[in-house]
C-alpha cells in the first residue's frame, strides 16, 4: 500500500475577519441535548456549538462519496511455470470524502433545551465555534505497509479544514491481499479503517487565582522524561507525568477560590509546562527513525468504532509528538496565574467507516470489480491546501506565495508548472487551487504519482523565502507558513525589585528573521502588572531561539546587566545577577 492521495479544499477565510468579537467562555460549556454550547463574551443568551458528526460527503443522489474498485491485470507467465491457472495482478483503490458536521435537527433540539435551561424564548445559536487549527488522524492495519504485523497504527496525519462541510479526500491503493481484507472489513459492522479530527479553538476561562511553585531539580529527578534529548512523547503520556509530579509535589498548585474552574486551570498551567519543556512536532515531520513508535502508542489510543481511550488528550492535541527541549535543570521558579486567560482546547470527532457493504455492496458506482486498469488517459491533480496560519499571514506579514511544481514522466519528458497566490487571487478561487499533469508513457502508476515541489514566500517590507524542493506522492500540497509566532513572556517577583530598591528594568531581545535583524523593548516598573508584559516575536519555522538582554536600575547605582540566550519562551525578571 502507498497513500496516493490526500487533499483538503478550503472554503472561504472571510470569517477570520470576525474573531475578535466571539470569544466563547471555554469554562461554562453546556451539553445542551447532547450538542456541546459555549456561551459567548458579553453576547447575553448567544451560543456556539462544537460539531458533532463526522461522515461521508453525500452526492446530488445522496449517496456517500466512497468507492472501492478492485482491479485485475494480466501478469505475464513465468517461462519455467508449467500450472494453467496462475495468479494475475492487480490490486485495490480506495477513495472517499469525509467531512464534520451537525445535523440541523440537532441545533433546533439544543437550543429548545437551552430555551428551557434559562426560561427564554431569546437564545441564539449563532453557528459552530470557529477553529484555529484543525488536523486529521487515520488509523488502519490493513492499510498499514511499514509493518509486516496486523497491528493498528497511524498510516496518514496532516492538515484538515477548520469549517464545517469542508472535505477533507483521500486515496489509497493496496496490493491483491491487502485488497481483499479490506474489502471483507468494510462489510463488518465496524472496519479497520477510523479517522479522528482534532480540532483547536480558543476562549476564555472563568476568573482565577492561583500560584505554581515549580522545582526544576526534583523535574529532573523524577525520571518521568527519562528518555533525553532525543526522545519523543505523545501528550496522553505528558499529561499523566504531571498529574503524577502533581501528586508527588514536584509541581506544587495554590489556587484560591472554587474549584469549579480546576479543570480549566491544570490545564492552563500544564500547556504552560510544556511549552517551557518540550516542542510540539506534527507526524509528519517527525523522523523516519522515531516515527514508528510514536504512530503505534497514537494508534493503541483509538478503539472500536473511532473512539478514542481513556488517557488524557483533551488538553495535549492527539496526533502530535512532543521532543525535549532545553530547559532549567535546577532551581525553583514561581507562576502566578490571575484573572482570565485566553486559552486553547481540543475538540475531537471520531469516525469509523462501519458497514458500508451491507447497504451498498451491490451498486457499481460505489463497490465495483474490473479486470483492467488502463493509467493512459488519466490525468492527475494536485490540491494546493493553505492552512488557518496562511490565511491570517495574508492579512499581516504574506505579500504572495508561489507554489512551483515539476514532473519527471518516463518518456523522458517533463512538466512544470507554477501558481502565484496572492491574499485576493486566493479569495476569488474560493481556496480551490490546483494544478495538473497527464500521463506521458508513465507505466509505473507509483512512480507517475511522484512529483516535486518548492514554495517561494514574499513577505510585506521586504524579505523573502524559498523552501528546498520536496519529493512527494500525496495529491495535496499543504502549504504551511515558514515562521511561527511566539509570545516571550515575563515572569517573576516585583517584590524582589523593590526590597532591592531597582526602580525600572529594561529588557532587549532580537532575533533573526529571513536574514532581517529584528530588535524589542519593553520595560517594566514595580507598580506594573507583569501578566501585561511581554514580546510577540515571529521566528522561522523550528527555530526557538532569542538574545536578551535585560539591564536593572537600582536607585543610587549603577545599572546591573545581564545578557544571554533564550529558548523556552520566558524571561524571569527577578533573576538578578550578583555583582
Amino acid at each position: 500500500m502507498k497513500l496516493k492521495y490526500i487533499n483538503i479544499l478550503f472554503l472561504n477565510c472571510l470569517f477570520l475577519c470576525s474573531l475578535q468579537g466571539q470569544k466563547i467562555l471555554i469554562d461554562q460549556g453546556i451539553q445542551a441535548d447532547g450538542l456541546l454550547c459555549f456561551p459567548v463574551y458579553k453576547q447575553p443568551n448567544t451560543f456556539k456549538y462544537l460539531p458533532l458528526n463526522a461522515g461521508f460527503s453525500l452526492t446530488k443522489e445522496g449517496l456517500p462519496t466512497f468507492s472501492y474498485m478492485r482491479y485485475i491485470i494480466e501478469k505475464p507467465t513465468k517461462e519455467e511455470s508449467s500450472n494453467s491457472i496462475t495468479k494475475a495482478d492487480g490490486g485495490g483503490i480506495l477513495h472517499f470524502l469525509v467531512q464534520y458536521n451537525t445535523p440541523v435537527e440537532k441545533i433546533a433540539e439544543a437550543k429548545i433545551f437551552l430555551q428551557k435551561k434559562f426560561n427564554t424564548k431569546d437564545i441564539k445559536i449563532s453557528g459552530p465555534i470557529q477553529f484555529n487549527k484543525g488536523r486529521y488522524t487515520m488509523v488502519s492495519s490493513i492499510l498499514n505497509s511499514k509493518s509486516g504485523k496486523k497491528e493498528k497504527r497511524v498510516i496518514e496525519s496532516g492538515e484538515t479544514p477548520i469549517t464545517e462541510r469542508t472535505n477533507l479526500a483521500a486515496t489509497f491503493n493496496v496490493d491483491p491481499l491487502k485488497s481483499k481484507l479490506l474489502l471483507e472489513s468494510l462489510k463488518m459492522a465496524t472496519s479497520d479503517v477510523s479517522l479522528v479530527f482534532e480540532l483547536s479553538f480558543s476562549g476564555l476561562t472563568d476568573s482565577y487565582e492561583a500560584e505554581v511553585d515549580i522545582d526544576w531539580s526534583e523535574i529532573k529527578k523524577s525520571k518521568k522524561f527519562d528518555a533525553g534529548g532525543s526522545a519523543y512523547f505523545i501528550g496522553a503520556d505528558i499529561g499523566l507525568a504531571f498529574d503524577s509530579m502533581r501528586r508527588d509535589n514536584v509541581i506544587k498548585l495554590t489556587s484560591v477560590g472554587s474549584d469549579s474552574a480546576m479543570e480549566s486551570l491544570v490545564q492552563t498551567i500544564y500547556d504552560k509546562l510544556i511549552g517551557l519543556m518540550f516542542t510540539k512536532v506534527p507526524l509528519e515531520q517527525v523522523s523516519e527513525e522515531n516515527k514508528g513508535g510514536i504512530e503505534e502508542s497514537i494508534g493503541a489510543l483509538i478503539g472500536p468504532n473511532g473512539a478514542l481511550g481513556s488517557r488524557n488528550t483533551t488538553g495535549f492535541g492527539f496526533n502530535v509528538a512532543y521532543k525535549h527541549k532545553e530547559y532549567k535543570t535546577t532551581g525553583k521558579s514561581h507562576l502566578v496565574f490571575k484573572g482570565r486567560s485566553d486559552v486553547n482546547r481540543t475538540h475531537f470527532i471520531t469516525f469509523n467507516m462501519g458497514s458500508l457493504y451491507k447497504e451498498y455492496g451491490s451498486n457499481q458506482n460505489i463497490f465495483k470489480e474490473v479486470p483492467l486498469w488502463d493509467p493512459t488517459f488519466q490525468q492527475r491533480e494536485i490540491f494546493i491546501g493553505l492552512d488557518g496560519d496562511v490565511k491570517k499571514e495574508f492579512e499581516k506579514m504574506i505579500n504572495s506565495v508561489t507554489i512551483k511544481m515539476k514532473k519527471q514522466h518516463q518518456d523522458g519528458t517533463e512538466t512544470i508548472k507554477e501558481v502565484f497566490l496572492t491574499k485576493d487571487t486566493y479569495l476569488k478561487k474560493d481556496g480551490k487551487v490546483g494544478i495538473s499533469y497527464l500521463n506521458h508513457k508513465d507505466t509505473d502508476i507509483d512512480m507517475w504519482l511522484t512529483y516535486q515541489y518548492q514554495s517561494i514566500w514574499k513577505f510585506v517590507g521586504g524579505g523573502s523565502y524559498s523552501s528546498d524542493w520536496k519529493k512527494q506522492s500525496t495529491a495535496m500540497i499543504n502549504l504551511f507558513v515558514p515562521f511561527n509566532r511566539k509570545t516571550i513572556e515575563i515572569m517573576g517577583e516585583l517584590e524582589t525589585l523593590r526590597i532591592q530598591n531597582i526602580v525600572a528594568t529594561s529588557i532587549n531581545i532580537s532575533y533573526d528573521f529571513f536574514g532581517e535583524k529584528r530588535n524589542e523593548r519593553v520595560k517594566v516598573f514595580p507598580s506594573d502588572t507583569l501578566s501585561e508584559k511581554s514580546f510577540e516575536v515571529t521566528l522561522p519555522r523550528g527555530q526557538d531561539t532569542i538574545n536578551y538582554s535585560m539591564m536593572w536600575f537600582v536607585k543610587g547605582e549603577q545599572p546591573i546587566k545581564k545578557a544571554g540566550i533564550n529558548t523556552h519562551g520566558i524571561l524571569f525578571i527577578d533573576e538578578i545577577p550578583k555583582e
